[in-house]
């Protein structure tokens, strides 16, 4: 039986601690404890390249963080599917997109070609944007654009929100969030009403201590995004002292139920299931 690889490119934590959520609700579970070349191929040697591609005594501190290693890692129970989910740090870092689309793309035989450190793996690559002000087509234009300058190719187009393509053996989906019923919008504006829901008065207390005491002139750098802000002061009840990140993945306001009946939620599930 194949193995099966999807690297999942995310903007930011958030969005991988969202999406782990949803792809622990389809059976997945976390790879914890597994070492880096016990991984399938080629990821295992992905990653261990990563990690030991530089010197490390040569390194400065900012520079570190910077490898394109997973934020998280999950398989299937017969361990025959594995989602590898990356933060990236923003729609604005193409580059790490691009490498990394380059690196799949050179790990994969050409026609008469055999690989033996691909082997029987079946490679796929998920992109996951936030809509913004631009619109889902907007935003699915500029992904197919980046994906066909990389591959020196005008064949792989993502049209459609949820699309998967094969490109020379390679999957190539793409996924755009954006609110409910709506083309604009972000990530947030999917997660932070069904956070509210059945938590309703906890949510509101939230709104209304920013509103309270919010002061524009302390915002360093106009660096502020009210819903970020809310589902940080509602998850320090549950998770004192964590991020963001921490707090969607580990508290109760996402639940498996909510989940299975979200209309967006079912939409991700739907183009990860492409995958699988």
């Amino acid at each position: 039986m194949s193995t099966k690889v999807i690297s999942v490119l995310c903007e930011g934590p958030h969005d991988v601690s969202f999406l782990i959520k949803l792809i622990r609700v389809i059976g997945f579970k976390m790879c914890e404890g597994t070492k880096l070349k016990d991984f399938p191929s080629p990821m295992n040697h992905f990653l261990v390249t990563e990690a030991t591609k530089a010197n490390i005594k040569e390194l400065k501190l900012s520079e570190i963080n910077h490898a394109l290693l997973p934020s998280g890692v999950l398989k299937n129970k017969e361990e025959t599917i594995f989602f590898f989910l990356y933060a990236l740090g923003g729609d604005s870092r193409k580059d790490k997109r691009e490498k990394i689309l380059t690196t799949l793309m050179d790990s994969i035989p050409r026609a008469g070609e055999y690989t033996e450190q691909l082997g029987d793996t079946e490679t796929s690559l998920a992109y996951f944007l936030d809509a913004d002000e631009k619109g889902i087509t907007t935003r699915l234009v500029e992904l197919t654009e980046e994906i066909q300058t990389v591959l020196s190719s005008k064949e792989p187009s993502i049209s459609t929100n949820g699309d998967v393509i094969s490109f020379n053996g390679l999957q190539i989906g793409g996924y755009v969030f954006a609110r409910e019923g709506e083309d604009l919008g972000r990530l947030e504006d999917i997660m932070l009403p069904m956070m509210k829901q059945n938590n309703e008065e906890i949510f509101d207390d939230a709104e209304k201590y920013i509103v309270a005491h919010l002061d524009p002139k302390r915002v360093k750098k106009g660096n502020f995004k009210k819903d970020k802000a809310t589902i940080g002061i509602a998850g320090q009840l549950q998770r004192s002292g964590t991020s963001n990140n921490v707090i969607i993945n580990h508290s109760d306001y996402i639940t498996k139920d909510k989940i299975e009946k979200h209309n967006r939620c079912k939409e991700i599930i739907t183009f990860f299931n492409r995958f699988t």
